[in-house]
């Protein structure tokens, strides 16, 4: 799914090498993002498994839903700005703690 509109340079990264359903891994991989991000969308509402999957179950995600997120922009600025968020707030998090005697 290679897709390019004439009034944008962007190119959406094919996702044919990758099955029908995707692991956090290989979504991962996809948005070129940490593993550790996708429990992060996933919270913001932002990934969503399918199936309704227990709370330690391995998490398949749909690549057709990927494809259709990626070619979305405004879902990419949702989705940067939630990772964002994430880190700011757990990095001030750790910067208020009290330093401890060494």
């Amino acid at each position: 799914m290679n897709t390019e509109s004439p009034e944008s340079p962007l190119t959406i990264q094919s996702l044919d090498e990758f099955g029908a359903y995707m692991t956090k891994e290989k979504v991962a991989k996809a948005l070129d993002i940490g593993v550790h991000n996708i429990p992060v969308l996933m919270r913001a509402g932002l990934l969503k498994p399918k199936g309704n999957p227990q709370r330690y179950c391995v998490k398949k995600f749909s690549r057709r839903q990927l494809a259709r997120n990626l070619a979305n922009e405004a879902w990419l600025d949702k989705a940067a700005a939630a990772i964002h968020e994430h880190w700011r707030i757990k990095n001030a998090r750790r910067h208020n703690q009290p330093q401890e005697a060494r």
